[in-house]
């Protein structure tokens, strides 16, 4: 836009004689001034700037030239403050590309989705903590990361688009590279802002300045993962659980029985003590595992499935994730690895420190 102002000052300028502004490149460029005033008004609400510009063109053809100039270079210098004060949020919404509309069956972590087609969207710019990496523990913020883009996006229909640079199609994953609105709502953008996510800064990217803004303030105001004194909180109360953990098979442990060694009682009655590392809702079943990676050896896992996730706690993913629990039930053998099907939580007991 702001070759256009160039353009109409030149023209004024060099065409004095003609004693108005605007006239040969209002013409040239009526298409372009009029799509940019409207969805900017229309977005941030300011219908009356649309309104104004015309009249104020209209009235310009019989002022004299220096008065012209001077509300030409202020216009000039309006719309470099408007580009300022409205939201960037907004202003990324209108970008040319046309959005291809998907509905989200699933949010798998804070920054990647599932769509309805079984493909899988990870999100261009952002980089939320790690939930469900086999390699490593759930990390600070994952589950709220997570649990807020779910809420965001999860059974809804958004818009996706890729990046001005076309060649950033999928990751080394086969994930799709995408940019996601719900109407003006920038779900990238937003998930740095409030501090559920980091910019991802490795590859250059349409909004990256931008995006390292939003991690900066992010960081100052303590939002969210930068919160410090919430993860040290956190991290010591994970702690405390894992400690529990380690008294199974113990004379003080009534009995209980390690998770590794669950293996050793198929087909027994069993209580089997252990920290949930990792936890997950396929949609058919809620799995509870004492390993990170589920395919270990030595990993044993309680299963709930979805006719009788109504005997828990919502959401019982979350719920037990990160506690120490008593598991009792019949050990079964499913791959190799132990497993208790529980049907309700009197065969769950949380354990906390005394």
């Amino acid at each position: 836009m702001s070759g256009l102002w160039r353009g109409f000052r030149k023209t004024c300028i060099r065409d004095k004689s003609r004693g108005f502004l605007f006239k040969v490149q209002f013409k040239k460029h009526k298409k372009e001034i009029f799509s940019f005033w409207y969805e900017r008004s229309r977005k941030a609400g300011l219908f009356f700037w649309l309104k104004l510009y015309f009249m104020q063109h209209i009235l310009m053809q019989h002022m004299p030239l220096m008065v012209k100039l001077k509300i030409a270079n202020l216009q000039f210098i309006l719309v470099f403050l408007l580009s300022f004060l409205i939201p960037h949020s907004t202003v990324f919404a209108n970008t040319n590309q046309e959005c291809d509309y998907r509905i989200v069956s699933k949010v798998i972590d804070g920054d990647t989705f599932e769509l309805t087609d079984g493909s899988k969207i990870r999100l261009i710019g952002v980089d939320t903590p790690e939930t469900v990496d086999p390699r490593i523990d759930v990390e600070w913020f994952g589950k709220e990361a997570a649990r807020k883009s779910k809420e965001w996006v999860e059974g809804e229909k958004a818009c996706f688009k890729q990046d001005r640079d076309k060649t950033m199609n999928t990751d080394k994953y086969g994930r799709l590279l995408r940019y996601v609105w719900r109407d003006s709502f920038f779900v990238n953008a937003e998930l740095i802002k409030q501090g559920y996510g980091f910019a991802y800064a490795r590859f250059p990217f349409e909004y990256l300045e931008d995006f390292k803004l939003y991690e900066r303030n992010a960081r100052e105001n303590n939002k969210g993962l930068w919160n410090k004194e919430k993860q040290k909180a956190w991290e010591e109360e994970l702690e405390k659980n894992k400690a529990i953990a380690k008294t199974c098979s113990t004379p003080e442990a009534e009995k209980t029985i390690c998770p590794e060694d669950a293996i050793n009682y198929i087909g027994k009655h069993r209580t089997v003590r252990f920290f949930v590392r990792k936890s997950y809702d396929s949609g058919k079943a809620v799995f509870l595992n004492s390993k990170n990676n589920f395919k270990d050896p030595d990993n044993f896992t309680a299963v709930i499935f979805e006719a009788d996730k109504n005997n828990f706690p919502t959401d019982p993913a979350d719920f037990y994730w990160g506690k120490t629990i008593d598991v009792t039930g019949k050990i079964k053998k499913y791959k190799k690895r132990a497993e208790i099907i529980l049907k309700d939580s009197s065969q769950i007991k949380i354990l906390s420190e005394k």
